[in-house]
């Protein structure tokens, strides 16, 4: 019986023994990890495949670039593949679990320096442990008044991290890799690359120039297995004076005035009325952040209202929006600027909404909503605050499961529409709810929709992964590219991107990293699996 977990592929227990001997050399004992308590918290996924699948063999944790140099020198030397993280909390898209068995998890949330802060202009350089709750913090105690664009989940995830799986957020700056500018990566042979203007020596404009001189590369090291990022540059917002923040709630009764809905906002958001990345919430979305525990610990959730087998029945999602005066269809969005600009704004977002939809749109602004917890969850993400109120969701269904389906949609009513319907039929085929949010970008929207089910039941994983198959081939079909996917489903999500785009990921990795020790299957990206 082998004393590790799980082995690297193609490498023995003694040449790994050996590798783990090296690591330990460099790191000390404490940060280079086998024993199987140690590496439960790596193991910890949602999506429906065992553990066994997705176990890392080792964990080590670095502080500085040149332990990492070293690292990767180990990793060639011994052929032991590195799964890289930063906090490793992108839940339903696979925690820190590596896509393949045997992988040592590369984790980097020791990696914590803010390095620095300019306020004048409005940027950082951060490492990968560093929260968006850090960075906040960091605002407060300096006294400055910055924001940093969040993702929903952000007291505990990282902006390199997010900016490297190019997620997204809810203010001007809500696409991430957007406003990035300038990073330090570390490469499979163990080169130092500062991208953009972070090659010039002494270099005074790193994080505020993008593009430097010559092929842009920063796009290569994201969604990519191709380097170790250990320094970012993001750009942050300057906050509004006293009344320069509005956030406001739209509620819509019917599912059938999607399409409406977005009709009437997109001119508003393409004149940048509303600056915003602004959210479309379905009532399944919103009902999740209503859970709640009372006095004897009893949570208000999904079996509170519904205890039979397959998706909710209509009557019972109109019962839950009864209960918690949720609409079919929840618009958040938000103003800033100056008093004057925000209060002449307003006039044309409400007039527009008014004029289009008349009594049947309710809106709410912070006077209305007072204390509700989940206008207030919104108010903090559109300003760039710290929040964990999404996690709602995983105790709204129970059972621990979820995995996020994330197609993408031209920002016309008619795709928005039928996206909608063709996940709503499809997850409602398989027994499961359409729970989603329409996240708008510039000119599309990110659909993400959680497919939420009970881990506990084999039956129910085993429906979960078809529908979620089934998802990726049908949206497939009708022309919509999936922009993130989880690690059982990397490699046939890249092949929905075709054959000539493997073909140039391979090359890139074949010249970068040959002896794939960086996240082999990352975005279906592994050289030990022919095309």
């Amino acid at each position: 019986m082998s004393r590790f977990i799980a082995l690297p592929k193609g490498v023995t227990e003694a040449t790994f023994a050996l590798a783990i001997a090296e690591y330990r050399a460099l790191l000390g004992e404490d940060r280079v990890r086998t024993d199987p308590a140690s590496l439960q918290s790596y193991m910890k996924i949602m999506i429906p495949q065992t553990e066994e699948l997705h176990k890392p063999s080792a964990a080590i944790l670095p502080r500085t670039v040149k332990e990492i140099q070293a690292i990767v020198a180990i990793a060639n030397k011994y052929r032991t593949p590195l799964w890289t993280v930063s906090t490793g909390k992108n839940m339903g898209y696979g925690s820190a679990a590596p896509a393949t068995r045997g992988q040592i998890v590369l984790d980097l949330k020791t990696m914590k320096k803010i390095v620095h802060v300019d306020e004048e202009l409005g940027y950082c350089l951060v490492e990968p442990g560093v929260t968006y709750y850090d960075l906040q913090q960091y605002f407060k105690k300096h006294n400055m008044n910055l924001w940093v664009d969040v993702p929903a989940p952000s007291a505990m995830a990282s902006p390199v991290g997010n900016t490297a799986d190019r997620g997204v957020g809810y203010t001007p700056y809500g696409e991430h890799f957007l406003v990035s500018c300038g990073m330090e990566v570390v490469l499979a042979n163990g080169d130092v690359v500062r991208t953009g203007t972070g090659g010039v020596p002494n270099s005074t404009s790193w994080q505020a120039s993008k593009w430097g001189y010559g092929p842009y590369l920063d796009g290569i090291f994201t969604q990519s297995n191709y380097g170790i990022i250990t320094k970012l540059g993001v750009w942050l917002l300057k906050g509004p004076p006293p009344g320069g923040y509005m956030p406001f709630l739209m509620k819509f009764p019917k599912v059938e005035m999607l399409g409406d809905i977005v009709k009437t906002f997109m001119p508003l958001r393409l004149a940048q009325i509303i600056p915003n990345a602004c959210v479309v919430v379905n009532a399944g979305w919103e009902a999740a952040g209503y859970f709640t525990y009372d006095k004897n610990g009893k949570g208000t959730n999904r079996s509170t209202f519904y205890k039979g087998k397959g998706s909710l029945p209509p009557k019972v999602f109109q019962e839950i929006m009864d209960k918690f005066k949720i609409g079919a269809w929840n618009f958040y969005a938000a103003l800033y600027g100056s008093p004057e600009q925000v209060a002449l704004n307003w006039k044309y977002v409400s007039g527009a909404f008014k004029a289009k939809f008349g009594n049947q749109v309710q809106i709410i602004t912070e006077k209305e909503a007072k204390d509700d917890p989940i206008f207030e969850y919104r108010r903090q993400l559109m300003m760039g605050g710290s929040t964990l109120q999404e996690f709602g969701l995983y105790n709204w269904r129970g059972g621990g499961g979820s995995m996020w389906f994330a197609p993408v949609a031209a920002a016309r009513p008619s795709e928005c529409d039928k996206q909608m319907r063709i996940a709503t039929d499809i997850l409602n085929k398989h027994g499961f709810d359409y729970v989603s949010e329409y996240i708008v970008g510039w000119r599309e929207m990110h659909h993400i929709i959680d497919l939420l089910y009970d881990r506990t039941q084999p039956e129910e994983m085993h429906r979960a992964y078809q529908c979620f198959d089934e998802l990726l081939k049908v949206f497939t079909k009708n022309g919509y590219g999936t922009y993130r996917t989880n690690i059982a489903f990397m490699e046939k999500a890249a092949n929905t991107y075709g054959p000539e785009m493997r073909k140039i990921h391979r090359t890139l990795k074949k010249a970068l990293d040959p002896n794939n020790i960086l996240a082999p299957g990352k975005s279906g990206i592994n050289l030990d699996i022919p095309l």
